[in-house]
């Protein structure tokens, strides 16, 4: 796919299917970045899973869950939405950027139990015995938008520094339609688009989320709730800019 104009920038894809798949982004003839996955080392960051809490430290002030890819994830209290703090703090929502400060969180063995049914979300892949780092706090990414279960109000990407770029931004996140018990946050992409574009986003992150609400209400646990695009997908969606000339 080609546009007109200056080549600014260039993207490669190259795949080897069931082997390798690598990403170049060239910058006037320059290699910028470089993304590549194996099939070998399967990528699972950002996948959703209904996990079953098999043991709770609080030593480690951790716990360690079964989410059905053979290795126990790592689940830290500071990763813990306060819905599962349980008594008057279980029904707690959090806005946007405002995160409950660890000295203000109960511990961790008075919010879960052994056999506990959770939803988590995997930030870190493991490495050799350690198993990946999860955490409560799901989101799910869009081209423009980041739709996020258990958080209120709207937030702008901290990449996104110039305070008129962030106020245009805002404007236009307060008349989207969003549903209840979701916050939103806005990528780098949104900045430029129009209001029918992010609506149209947000409309399908929405499809995406009632998809997964309606997995975690049928599916036993440990199962996958969502599964994350492959390299490609997420690199387009992540990477691409109206700077990119040619893929």
């Amino acid at each position: 796919v080609e546009t007109e104009g200056p080549a600014d920038k260039k993207m490669i894809i190259n795949i080897v299917p069931h082997e390798e798949c690598r990403i170049a982004l060239l910058k006037n003839g320059q290699l910028e970045e470089i993304y590549i996955e194996r099939a070998s080392s399967e990528n699972h960051v950002g996948n959703i899973y209904k996990g079953v809490v098999t043991n709770v430290e609080p030593s480690i002030q951790a716990a360690f869950v079964d989410f059905g890819i053979g290795k126990n994830g790592f689940l830290h209290i500071s990763d813990l939405h306060p819905q599962y703090f349980g008594g008057s703090n279980g029904d707690r929502m959090e806005n946007i950027g405002r995160k409950t400060p660890r000295r203000a969180r109960p511990p961790i063995q008075s919010c879960l139990r052994r056999g506990q049914e959770v939803i988590v979300q995997i930030t870190k892949e493991g490495i050799g015995t350690k198993g990946p780092t999860l955490t409560t706090y799901v989101a799910i990414p869009g081209r423009f938008l980041v739709l996020t279960s258990g958080m209120q109000g709207f937030g702008v990407s901290r990449k996104i520094e110039n305070e008129d770029h962030r106020r245009q931004i805002r404007q236009q996140l307060n008349d989207l339609e969003l549903i209840e018990d979701m916050g939103c946050i806005a990528r780098t992409a949104a900045l430029g688009r129009s209001k029918q574009e992010l609506q149209n986003d947000l409309t399908y992150l929405t499809r995406l989320w009632r998809a997964v609400q309606k997995r975690e209400k049928n599916d036993r646990a440990p199962c996958e709730l969502y599964r994350e695009s492959d390299l490609v997908i997420r690199t387009i969606r992540d990477v691409f800019t109206a700077d990119v000339k040619q893929i």
